[in-house]
């Protein structure tokens, strides 16, 4: 508590020397230090008996990466949202955690790995949260409640199509978005084509506004670096066939000082690389403007994993999310994969205007609801005195 401020960038609390001590009263006590309020990376590890992070940890204003490690917290502070530098977030072998909470737009890191009684994870994709986090990774985290998972897939759809549309709007924009996540049984994924091998060949349907990634892999382990990608050729009018893209690889940052990784189930990896999306459709449109076409040609995409740093591990199921134009509604993952449907801009308003205009059995259940409420206004708040200004009517003392 005596150290100064900057006294030093990163700091590591471990394992406490006074065992009698609780170490969350002790780091409630700690955090507002100076040393701490110029604090930019924290590791907080081997403290089984640390049962909570102080709220205060938000006066961390400088801190820019948290790292938990093998402690007993329960759950993540809420406050941790409002840590304006923080942009990574890792939690590793916490054994007893068992939710998150909504976390900042400006976190670019998110990873969970290990925490297997982990069941409830917010939405961090709500109002006033304008961009998704880039990478997600919640590894051998099976045990998450069906409607936590069903939130982490929205997120999954909404973060991918908002960083498409942000990238498109940012000409220099190649920021690559990553999700990994425990695959559940019985769980529609956010695809739009899917299929059981690693390499085929389709045609883009109309109206795209680009595309992501997605395939699943078999439990098993994998090396610390492991790399993902998807290789792209193009069939044009001629026949010949062009590669489009080929190195087009991204490796996920686990942020663990493990060189194998296990996988104890299978995964699902979901990603949206701005750079091989625009130079895929930029190639298709050129053959388009050559040729003065609207000929859509065929593509083979071949998913692969660098083998040299991946054992026994294979993809099971790949496919694509579709990102269409802004006019466009694309299917999400509660619809079927065979049945996706568009529905215009004419077709909402129609809807509306039906839901607006309530029929007539409707008005009747209005009127019985308001004698009731008349009735309960009498009984509980002396209803003669509120009728006139509930219901407009008038009544003289």
């Amino acid at each position: 508590m005596d150290l100064p401020e900057n006294f030093a960038e990163r700091i590591c609390l471990a394992t406490p020397l006074n065992h009698e001590l609780d170490p969350s009263i002790t780091l409630h006590k700690v955090l507002p230090s100076p040393a701490f309020i110029t604090l930019k990376h924290l590791l907080i590890s081997d403290i089984p008996t640390l049962s909570d992070i102080p709220d205060n940890i938000s006066l961390l204003s400088s801190l820019e990466s948290l790292t938990l490690i093998d402690i007993g917290i329960r759950s993540l502070p809420e406050t941790i949202k409002y840590l304006p530098q923080l942009f990574e977030l890792s939690v590793f072998n916490c054994e007893m955690l068992q939710s998150t909470p909504a976390l900042s737009q400006f976190i670019q890191y998110f990873i969970v790995s290990n925490c297997e009684s982990l069941e409830t994870v917010l939405s961090s994709m709500g109002e006033p949260y304008d961009k998704p986090i880039p990478c997600t990774v919640l590894l051998n985290c099976k045990n998450l409640d069906s409607h936590s998972y069903h939130t982490v897939l929205k997120d999954v759809i909404s973060g991918i199509e908002l960083g498409a549309r942000l990238n498109s709007a940012n000409e220099e924009g190649d920021d690559t978005i990553q999700y990994l996540l425990p695959a559940m049984q019985g769980i529609e994924y956010c695809s739009h084509y899917s299929s059981t091998q690693v390499s085929f060949t389709l045609e883009l349907p109309p109206n795209l506004f680009g595309f992501a990634y997605y395939f699943v892999l078999s439990q098993g382990h994998v090396g610390e670096g492991v790399g993902f990608g998807c290789d792209c050729y193009l069939d044009d009018i001629s026949g010949e066939r062009i590669c489009i893209t080929r190195e087009n690889i991204f490796k996920f940052r686990w942020q663990c000082d493990e060189r194998i990784i296990l996988l104890n189930s299978d995964h699902v990896v979901l990603w949206y690389d701005p750079v091989s999306c625009k130079k895929i459709m930029e190639e298709i449109k050129a053959i388009n403007d050559v040729n003065n076409t609207s000929y859509n040609p065929k593509l083979t995409f071949r998913f692969f994993i660098d083998e040299n740093v991946c054992d026994e591990v294979v993809i099971q199921e790949c496919g694509f999310l579709w990102i269409y134009q802004e006019e466009m509604v694309s299917a999400t993952i509660f619809e079927s994969r065979d049945q996706e449907e568009t529905v215009s801009p004419s077709d909402l308003q129609s809807n509306y205007q039906e839901e607006a205009v309530p029929p007539a059995e409707k008005l009747d259940e209005t009127k019985d609801v308001r004698c009731l409420l008349e009735e309960l206004l009498h009984i509980g708040f002396g209803g003669d005195h509120m009728k006139p200004l509930l219901f407009g009517e008038e009544k003289k003392e």
